[in-house]
């Protein structure tokens, strides 16, 4: 019998769902485990949402997603029906056999004495990512935003179908190609500079220049690739499929290891919303005094990029990765797991400082690092307004007021397109797949920026004739960069989150809870009618009320506190510690 998984993982803190797997789809709930090993876009896009509710995944990362409604009800978990009893019902090659595992997590009772159908309450409250990625009173069960995008009568579809009918499949599929021949041309031009480089064939400040260049754009190309499927066994396609999401990880910045799930499976269909974890992405650095967060960061990612990466990886592998059935010598991995692109990937990067270490030109390694690293942090927060505090009012201010619950609208209208030089197609590659953004945003599906741009004046057209402002690309070295920079580097220290909210609930208005507060005082109901109900005496005493919380402050931090909060900042990115 295989033995039930656990998936929670000390390192990181991450919680992964143990049990029967099931997905919760537009309120009902499915079990995928048969149909994961048959789904065209690979498995690992079903390992990675067991636990979750990903109906905006479907209806959005789908060309024509009414065609499934026929899978989904053949998965759909019944009430009493018996485990295993669908037909062709085997062991999951990533998760352990349905058959072997208790029908709910909880095993809760159904109405009927059977076992519950589980509900979207029952959705992993974190995700099942590291708790840092979210805001600690984040609860997916609550705060996931249910937002329009049908497949029929929505803004999303009426883009769906024009570009449809606009751009075949075979023309898209030729922009691809022409998208990935790009992308090879750059990646051998990027190996030649590191043989210009160690050769002493090449000035030391041009090598650097150039290669800010090249991984920039290669790092693009990585980000569409993220989003392709990724059908195990297709071997003819390895190199153009793998190893392309593997580049991801090029500009020190990306982490295709776990972008996937961070970037593909929740910024884009939860944007802006506590799901988005691209918000916070960098919140870690602006916990440190404004002084130290560019030697902060820059040692922080150098550890990621030297030796936190592989800790990491190897973290993932031994907690995400079933464990040996009992009855058999041969482990149950599913072929994307054991990510053989991504270890590739941490090779090359290490020959790299290996190569420039070894010859001398640790110096050159080092700066085209630093000019990297921050490049592409600047840029790959500068495509949203992430740097304004602003309330949700102001920030769907900018969508048609009729349009505001639209998906499609506000994929849109809350993204950024962003130039360089100011051709399309070569800003592109100079902002890292960034320069079509918005089309990438509402339709994530496609394969390519080169696909992108070319179903952009589609997107426009649908986006003016409801009232949406096609507004122009945003310079990114002249708009935006001045933008995040104040913000990143010039704001004040950003208080570390709170631990975690009370867990008990407030009581029902016009009670008083006896419990004592957080502060150590009795909570209170709120006023009614604007007056404050009279406590219960207790001992023959009237307590006093208690004051109203104010906002939380950052605390005060002293020098010592600052320098070692940046040390724990620092060495944390060796460990594999943040991202």
């Amino acid at each position: 019998m295989t033995e039930t998984l656990s998936r929670s993982s000390p390192f990181t803190g991450t919680v992964l769902p143990e049990g029967r797997p099931f997905w919760i789809v537009d309120g009902r709930s499915y079990d995928f485990t048969e149909w994961m090993s048959r789904h065209p876009g690979g498995s690992m896009w079903f390992t990675q949402t067991a636990g979750r509710d990903i109906s905006a995944l479907l209806h959005t990362y789908h060309r024509e997603p009414a065609r499934l409604q026929k899978i989904l009800e053949k998965y759909e978990i019944q009430e009493d029906a018996q485990v295993g009893a669908r037909a062709g019902v085997t062991d999951s090659p990533v998760v352990p056999a349905a058959a072997d595992m208790p029908s709910k997590p909880e095993g809760r009772p159904g109405p009927s004495g059977g076992l519950a159908v589980p509900t979207a309450q029952d959705i992993l409250p974190k995700l099942g990512v590291p708790p840092f990625l979210l805001a600690p009173d984040f609860d997916a069960r609550t705060d996931l935003p249910h937002l329009n995008y049908n497949d029929e009568g929505s803004l999303l579809a009426e883009i769906r179908r024009r570009v449809h009918t606009a751009i075949s499949r075979n023309q898209l599929k030729r922009y691809d190609r022409i998208f990935d021949a790009a992308t090879w041309a750059i990646g051998i031009a990027h190996v030649a500079l590191l043989g210009l480089l160690i050769t002493g064939l090449i000035p030391a400040w041009a090598a650097v220049a150039a290669m800010v260049v090249t991984r920039t754009s290669l790092a693009g190309a990585g980000h569409y690739h993220l989003h392709r499927k990724w059908k195990q066994g297709q071997k003819a396609h390895w190199f153009s499929i793998s190893l392309g999401k593997a580049l991801f990880d090029f500009n020190y910045v990306g982490t295709s290891l776990i972008g996937t799930d961070g970037h593909v499976l929740l910024h884009h269909p939860y944007l802006s919303s506590g799901a988005d974890v691209k918000k916070t992405f960098f919140d870690s650095m602006l916990r440190l005094h404004p002084l130290l967060r560019i030697p902060g960061h820059t040692i922080h990612k150098l550890g990621i990029a030297l030796t936190g990466l592989s800790l990491r990886g190897r973290e993932i592998a031994k907690y995400e990765r079933p464990k040996v059935d009992g009855s058999s010598d041969k482990p149950q991995v599913a072929a994307d797991s054991a990510r053989t692109d991504f270890w590739i990937m941490r090779a090359w990067i290490l020959a790299e400082f290996g190569l420039c270490l070894g010859t001398g030109h640790l110096v050159a390694w080092l700066l085209q690092f630093f000019f990297t690293l921050w490049f592409n942090t600047f840029l790959v927060v500068a495509s949203h307004d992430f740097e304004d505090s602003k309330s949700e009012e102001e920030e769907v201010s900018v969508i048609p007021r009729p349009l505001r619950n639209d998906w499609a609208a506000n994929q849109i209208c809350l993204s950024y397109d962003l130039s360089v030089v100011g051709v399309r197609w070569i800003d592109l590659f100079l902002s890292a797949g960034l320069s079509p953004h918005r089309v990438h945003h509402v339709l994530p599906w496609q394969r390519s920026g080169f696909a992108n741009l070319a179903s952009e004046a589609k997107v426009r057209e649908v986006c003016e004739e409801v009232g949406i402002a096609w507004e122009r690309p945003r310079n990114l070295i002249f708009e935006r960069f001045p933008a995040v920079v104040r913000h990143y580097l010039l704001c004040p220290v950003k208080a570390a989150p709170l631990s975690g909210a009370p867990s008990t609930p407030p009581p029902p208005t016009g009670e008083v809870s006896m419990d004592p507060a957080p502060g150590g005082q009795m909570s209170m109901p709120p006023a009614l009618g604007g007056q404050v109900p009279a406590p219960p005496i207790l001992g023959g005493q009237v307590p006093t009320p208690p004051p109203l919380t104010p906002s939380p402050t950052p605390p005060h931090r002293s020098v010592g506190n600052q320098i070692g909060e940046f040390f724990r900042y620092a060495v944390g990115g060796f460990r594999g510690i943040g991202v």
